[in-house]
């Protein structure tokens, strides 16, 4: 199965309520993208782009290997 990756920018996106927002619509994004891979086991992960002072989300990112 191919890296597939859902993200979900704050500035340009809808903003997220809560962080489990923003990774819930990055994760939606990637499963979007790996329909045709169903059945099969497979490997999430979460991650976050962050800023350095102050410390904000910038980013929400989910992929699915």
């Amino acid at each position: 199965m191919p890296t597939i990756i859902g993200e979900v920018d704050v500035e340009k996106d809808a903003r997220p309520g809560s962080h489990h927002e923003g990774w819930d619509q990055a994760l939606d994004r990637a499963l979007d993208q790996a329909g045709a891979f169903g059945g099969q086991y497979v490997k999430i992960e979460f991650f976050a782009l962050l800023t350095a002072n102050p410390g904000q989300i910038q980013r929400y990112i989910v992929t699915i290997s």
